[in-house]
């Protein structure tokens, strides 16, 4: 029978070698988008965007409103709140 200790460093091996490849596998699934293509990033391909299930999860969300930050027509940020 082999010895525990051998099996207990070939299984946390396997581990760090399993998580490695996820990590690489993310890494390299994520891309930078810019303002303008997140939109286009975001429709469905029928052509349907997935504001409606946005807007109806936010009814049930709950909570207080958050404080977000827009661009005005200059291009500077202010402060709006949803």
């Amino acid at each position: 029978m082999p010895n525990p200790w051998i099996l207990a460093v070939v299984a946390a091996l396997a581990l760090v070698v399993a998580l490695w490849a996820a990590v690489r596998w993310l890494a390299r699934s994520w891309q930078v988008l810019d303002d303008d293509q997140l939109a286009e990033k975001l429709e469905a391909p029928g052509g349907q965007s997935p504001a409606l299930w946005l807007l109806v999860r936010g009814w049930f969300a709950g909570g207080p409103r958050r404080l977000t930050y827009r661009r005005d027509a200059r291009g500077r940020f202010r402060r709006v709140r949803r």
